[in-house]
C-alpha cells in the first residue's frame, strides 16, 4: 500500500503535522508536539484525527474501540522508535 503524507516541520515549536494526502485514510491529520521533562527526557504530545471512509456507520462502541485499537499500534511503533534511537546513541 502507497501512503503520501505531507509533513509541516516546526522546529521552533518542536513539532510537526503529518496529513495524509492519499490512500484509505486520505485527509487523516496526526500532530506531535515534544516537551521537555527535565534536563535528560521529554515528553510527546500526541493528536490525531484518523478518517476510515470504509467503516463510516461505526456504532459508539466499535469507533472506541478503534480508537483503543489505534493508539495501542501508535504507542507500539513509538516504542520501537524509542529502542532504535537509544541503540543508535549507545554506539
Amino acid at each position: 500500500m502507497e501512503k503520501q503524507k505531507l509533513v509541516q516541520l516546526y522546529p521552533d515549536r518542536l513539532s510537526w503535522i503529518s496529513t495524509h494526502l492519499a490512500g484509505p485514510h486520505k485527509y487523516s491529520q496526526f500532530i506531535y508536539e515534544i516537551s521537555a521533562k527535565g534536563e535528560n527526557a521529554s515528553s510527546i504530545r500526541f493528536t490525531g484525527l484518523h478518517l476510515e471512509y470504509e467503516k463510516a456507520n461505526l456504532s459508539k462502541a466499535d469507533a472506541k474501540s478503534l480508537a483503543s485499537k489505534l493508539c495501542k499500534e501508535d504507542s507500539e511503533a513509538w516504542k520501537l522508535l524509542a529502542k532504535a534511537m537509544k541503540k543508535e546513541l549507545c554506539k
